[in-house]
């Protein structure tokens, strides 16, 4: 071949090989928009949610009927002779139906949700973790291949390196998946008081003097 056609074609051929080479190499996922095609997004939803009741006890039975119904868990609860408090773990998506059938248990006094999207910090995970897996898989090819002793120990301790913050980050995308999946609602129930006769007008003092302020 001429020296002049083969300059003329190292441009050409230089030209498609980059080409080829960008189509190839993944986005990163920090690039990469949480609408794509397969990509829903990933918010973590938690409520707060303050009640007063007459009777504690029956307020409190209501509330965990609910709960089962909705198909949510109770993973703490207090009951005092003045308050119920219950941390719950419900599906995402009943979250706002159990908290609105929980306003026919008491009187709300307050009552708030908030919601925190974290698909970003989602896909960077899931990208990250799919990197670390590949250098998990080439650190194990190259266990099974080096015969050196010093090399061995050496690719055997990065290999423990690298599995040890794999699991950590398989741990973390689980952890989101799971408040995703699973919304938290603190609720609190307070015990509304019934006035006495004497209680529009003063407070006293000893048994009977509260009985006459508070009848409950």
């Amino acid at each position: 071949m001429k020296p002049l056609l083969i300059l003329l074609l190292v441009p050409f051929f230089t030209s498609c090989s980059s080409r080829f080479a960008s189509a190839a190499a993944p986005a990163p996922a920090s690039l990469m928009s949480p609408e794509s095609p397969g990509h829903t997004r990933k918010i973590k939803k938690t409520g707060s949610m303050n009640l007063r009741a007459i009777s504690l006890k029956e307020s409190s039975a209501k509330s965990l009927a609910l709960v089962t119904k909705y198909r949510g868990t109770v993973t703490s609860s207090s009951l005092t002779k003045d308050d119920f408090d219950a941390t719950i773990r419900v599906p995402s998506a009943s979250l706002e139906s159990l908290m609105d059938s929980l306003t026919e248990v008491g009187h709300v006094t307050r009552k708030r949700v908030s919601m925190d999207d974290i698909t970003e910090q989602y896909l960077d995970l899931e990208a990250a973790l799919k990197n670390k897996r590949v250098l998990r898989d080439r650190l194990r090819n190259m266990l099974n291949q080096t015969k050196n002793v010093d090399e061995l120990l050496k690719v055997e301790e990065q290999l423990a390196r690298v599995q040890t913050e794999l699991d950590q980050m398989e741990a973390r995308l689980k952890l989101m998946q799971s408040q995703v999946a699973l919304s938290t609602l603190s609720l609190s129930i307070e015990r509304k008081r019934i006035p006495g006769p004497v209680g529009a007008v003063t407070s006293g003092t000893g048994w009977f003097f509260k009985k006459l302020v508070n009848l409950n």
